[in-house]
């Protein structure tokens, strides 16, 4: 399965930060893949942990081992892997800190697709209008973030409209966490209005009918 930049990034976000084992403090976010601040190594990870405390032993230390050791300018930072949460030493050349995301941009990341999303907090005002357009047209689009692509699948089918089932049934979606999602979304539709889809034609009907008004099979 093909994991996306993305994906990792939300996974890294969400999890527990790791804390430096050389001066203990909390460590930070990096997208390892930004140039300029490392020695160019590759990690197998768009993103992983960093210390980015300038008062580190390891940091503060690692300019004079180096200058002594190799006569080069440069220095240390710890960095630990997502994944297996194993740490290691990566040689940097600067006091620079560019790729490590800000606490701001994390947190209002975080905050995607919940009820203090402003995305979300238009969709609850097409649910309130009853807009199920504007509804499906999120629920639709993929360039919108899939966790309000997901909510605004729930909201659908909270309208109880059946007129939603149509387009709902017929959009082929490529994520699978929202075909999912959709697949909920039509039965609560069926579930409100008390109908069900004859298994022979597809059309809808009346639950517990004996017979489909469109095809005529038996049910």
């Amino acid at each position: 399965m093909v994991v996306t930049r993305a994906e990792v990034y939300e996974k890294v976000v969400f999890a527990e930060r790791p804390v430096c084992p050389y001066c203990g403090k909390e460590m930070k976010v990096w997208a390892s893949y930004e140039t300029g601040f490392g020695c160019g190594s590759r990690w197998g990870t768009p993103y992983l942990f960093i210390c980015a405390n300038d008062e580190c032993p390891l940091f503060v230390d690692g300019w004079e081992h180096m200058r002594e050791t190799y006569g080069r300018p440069c220095s240390y930072r710890c960095i630990c892997y997502p994944d297996s949460r194993k740490t290691e030493t990566m040689v940097v050349y600067s006091y620079d800190k560019s790729g490590i995301i800000d606490e701001a941009t994390i947190s209002a990341d975080k905050a995607r697709g919940t009820l203090e999303d402003p995305a979300v907090q238009e969709l609850l005002s097409h649910f309130e209008s009853r807009g199920l357009e504007s509804l499906l047209s999120c629920l639709f689009d993929r360039d919108v973030y899939y966790k309000v692509r997901l909510r605004a699948a729930e909201l659908i089918g909270e309208l109880g409209l059946l007129e939603a089932i149509e387009p709902l049934r017929n959009y082929q979606f490529r994520d699978q966490r929202i075909a999912d999602r959709v697949r909920n979304t039509i039965k609560r539709l069926h579930d409100i209005t008390g109908t069900r889809e004859c298994p022979y034609c597809a059309e809808i009907v009346e639950d517990g009918v004996a017979t489909c008004s469109h095809c005529g099979r038996s049910l």
